[in-house]
């Protein structure tokens, strides 16, 4: 069993079926007499991704939920779904395309991910910081834009992904993106 006194940013505990990620946390002590302490979370729903202010007496206890977490690489898309492999087991697992998510375009042959579980089901795919992807097209920047600081130019990258990158980025460049936002990270050579 689990405490509120064991909360930390990262913890992760199990609430009325669902498990829980704490954000940030504070615990409250009240001035009243006989009134009890309260500890108050800001959480994620693992499952649905939803972020809940929750509030609970100080010493509630909570199940530890059935969670674990696998390193993967990216095989191949079977109708909705996706095929990962383990690499050190070679035990294949298959992964609904609604987990996936805006993902998708991200995956290519042996990509890195980090595959979390609940109870058996894939509830989440979190992958690597960064990603290093070629630029596919860059629209041209307009003439005298330099002059307004730092200057964005539409680009398409390999993937098909659309994204903003600086002017100086050129087609064939490989540069360093967030899968998770999608955000220009630096370039490569």
């Amino acid at each position: 069993m689990i405490s509120t006194s064991d909360f930390k940013k990262g913890f992760r505990y199990e609430d009325e079926g669902a498990p829980f990620q704490v954000m940030e946390f504070t615990v409250h002590n009240p001035s009243a007499r006989g009134a009890a302490t309260l500890v108050k979370a800001k959480v994620r729903n693992l499952i649905t991704g939803q972020v809940l202010q929750k509030t609970y007496k100080s010493g509630e206890l909570f199940e530890e939920p059935d969670l674990s977490v696998r390193q993967a690489s990216y095989l191949y898309a079977e109708g909705s779904d996706f095929i990962f492999m383990d690499g050190e087991t070679y035990e294949q697992y298959v992964v609904p395309g609604t987990v996936i998510g805006d993902l998708e375009p991200w995956l290519q042959d042996g990509f890195e991910v980090k595959l979390m579980s609940y109870n058996g089901v894939f509830i989440q795919v979190e992958p690597p910081q960064s990603v290093v992807v070629t630029v596919d097209y860059v629209e041209p920047a307009a003439k005298g834009d330099t002059a307004s600081g730092k200057v964005l130019s539409k680009a398409r990258l390999t993937n098909g992904v659309n994204l903003q990158v600086p002017a100086f980025i050129k087609e064939g460049s490989e540069i360093k993106v967030d899968p998770s936002t999608g955000e220009y990270l630096g370039r490569v050579s």
